[in-house]
């Protein structure tokens, strides 16, 4: 089956308004629905969903598309798994695609490498029952955790260098593939397992696939405690959340009231196994922005809960920002004592613990807290350095009434009138605003004409001659809508203006707004389509022509005036006879 073929039927099997629904709170309005945009932060709805032509689109960030696209930004994922998401749940089994967009998606190797690794997740997971694995079981044992737990974890041991590679060959996979899963490696003639004599933790994507390993030494020798894989073509650590998968399955039940955001793999299973289930790991100490986007989804509040020494600080000093511009209300919990989440909780029980996370600073006092640490309040340059860096910092609320409060408290800490403090807070106004962009100012826009030839087209006017559309627009992003529009429908395919967004290339796909959704006003009829295509056809023409006779001037070749001149005549005819066929 064609790729534009299978997404149409699949588009067509898919409710996007219940789809989105998870994200969004959609109201009804007239035929459509509205909704504060899932993809930046807003107050006032500026998000429109169209159920009947299957399509999204944000007034205010200018995000739209189809469930495809919508799925694959709102979880951060690729096309190919967004697809195999919605098809998982439309009861359709992916084929083998030829053609269209198939051609930019290997799809058979990336799925090949899902069921690879969950055969090895499998395989590390029984093999705790082995003589070999009695370390990993001590360990275990040590770190008081239930086989539910381990269950719900999926917790595993790799045996030795060779165990897996021998399992996975009898299952048919190669040495390659094991390479390409980031499983194995090679030294001089011989391959081994990466995680060998590790404790295995299986790191699965929001999309429920095993995508990655993190293993722990048990030995007491190796030079790293822990191990991840390495990034492949299923596994980017920057754009994964450890233990995220659990999250999806409470949030079910409706959104959560926060997301505890931990260091390590183990912070997250204490603190899972002690009744705090949000719990979630970056993969290593620096959250990413497209980590805190998917953290949005499950809630509007994260508690940043690293460990208490100073890598685990200067680490929570790094992500607060991250989140922050994600539209996230941040809190940190102040781990007392150098102690981690599970030493908090093993030490002085799970209601320590609940009361850290009550206690929680906002992310601005927390900043605060910390900037103070640097200064000698009781010297003055250090008080007026302090002061002046405490303002820039107090400046990023955006809430007025909050920002006026931390501005009195520094007054009272400092000594500085408030009135000063007011007045350094108006010269960061300027400042802390992002530049406009350049490129964005001087974009040139498509014309009103070349948009209503496009928008007609799309949206299936009578009128239209796509031999016109061709000829008008022999290349570029606008050859490559009335292809795509033309392709769609001979091979009879519904929702042509759905399907471009699967069809065109994701930095192209932010044009289409203005196509599908043009106001034909004054416009809607075939004498109208006529002029335009008469009008740009000559526009065309009359540019070709003046650029020969400009290369006549240079080179006084004769053959250059006769070609300008003959165009000339073809457009008298044109602008007779009318620009159609």
């Amino acid at each position: 089956m064609d790729f534009s073929e299978f997404c149409s039927r699949l588009l067509e099997k898919t409710d996007i308004v219940k789809l989105i629904s998870r994200y969004a709170n959609l109201r009804r309005v007239g035929s459509s629905y509205k909704a504060c945009c899932p993809f930046h932060n807003e107050r006032t709805p500026s998000f429109s969903v169209d159920p009947n032509k299957q399509l999204y689109h944000c007034f205010g960030c200018g995000k739209g598309g189809n469930a495809i696209t919508f799925l694959r930004d709102i979880e951060n994922i690729e096309n190919i798994d967004a697809i195999k998401m919605l098809a998982d749940e439309a009861g359709m089994e992916l084929p083998e695609f030829t053609g269209g967009g198939g051609k930019h998606i290997d799809k058979n190797k990336r799925l090949r490498l899902y069921s690879l690794m969950r055969e090895a997740a499998r395989k590390y997971n029984e093999n705790l029952s082995s003589p070999k694995a009695a370390v990993a079981r001590d360990y275990i044992v040590k770190r008081n955790l239930p086989p539910n737990i381990v269950t719900r974890f999926g917790l595993g041991y790799s045996l030795d260098t060779t165990d897996i590679i021998k399992h996975l060959e009898s299952k048919g996979y190669t040495k390659r593939e094991m390479k390409d899963a980031g499983l194995i490696e090679q030294k001089a003639d011989r391959w081994y397992d990466v995680f060998q004599g590790r404790l295995i933790f299986p790191i699965i994507s929001n999309t429920g696939e095993v995508v990655a390993f993190g293993g722990r030494a048990l030995d007491g020798k190796s030079f790293a405690k822990y191990r991840n894989s390495t990034q492949t073509e299923i596994f980017d650590k920057s754009r994964t959340v450890y233990a995220l998968n659990l999250l999806k399955k409470k949030r079910r039940a409706g959104p959560l009231d926060y997301v505890i955001m931990c260091e390590g793999y183990m912070d997250v299973i204490a603190l899972h196994k002690a009744g705090f289930d949000t719990a979630v790991a970056s993969m290593g100490t620096a959250l990413t922005p497209s980590q805190a986007k998917q953290l949005k989804n499950y809630s509007d509040k994260v508690i940043i809960s690293y460990d208490g020494d100073g890598a685990g600080q200067k680490a929570t000093l790094r992500g607060l920002d991250i989140l922050r511009e994600s539209g996230l209300t941040v809190k940190v919990a102040k781990m007392p004592d150098g102690l981690d989440p599970d030493e908090i909780i093993n030490q002085r029980g799970k209601e320590a613990y609940q009361k850290i996370l009550d206690e929680a600073l906002p992310l601005v006092a927390y900043k605060l807290e910390n900037l103070r640490k640097k200064y000698d309040l009781g010297d003055r340059d250090d008080k007026t350095a302090y002061a002046a860096e405490a303002v820039r910092c107090i400046k990023q609320l955006d809430n007025p009434v909050e920002m006026e409060e931390y501005l009195q408290l520094l007054s009272a800490e400092t000594g500085y009138d408030i009135g000063v403090l007011r007045a350094q807070a108006k010269l960061y106004v300027d400042t802390d605003k992002p530049a406009a962009s350049e490129s964005a100012a001087t974009e040139e826009k498509r014309g009103r004409s070349e948009t209503f030839l496009l928008a007609a087209y799309v949206n299936g006017k009578e009128y239209v001659d796509p031999r016109d559309l061709e000829e008008i627009f022999p290349d570029g992003f606008e050859r490559n809508v009335v292809d795509s529009v033309t392709d769609s429908r001979m091979h009879g395919l519904k929702d042509t203006a759905a399907m471009l967004y699967t069809d065109l290339p994701e930095g192209v796909q932010k044009n289409l707004p203005e196509i599908i959704d043009f106001d034909f006003s004054g416009m809607d009829s075939k004498a109208a389509y006529e002029a335009c295509v008469l009008s740009l056809k000559c526009a065309k023409l009359e540019k070709k022509s003046n650029e020969l006779a400009a290369r006549y001037d240079e080179t006084k070749d004769i053959n250059y005036l006769r070609e300008s001149n003959e165009i000339r005549k073809k457009i008298m005819q044109l602008r007779e006879h009318g620009g159609s066929k």
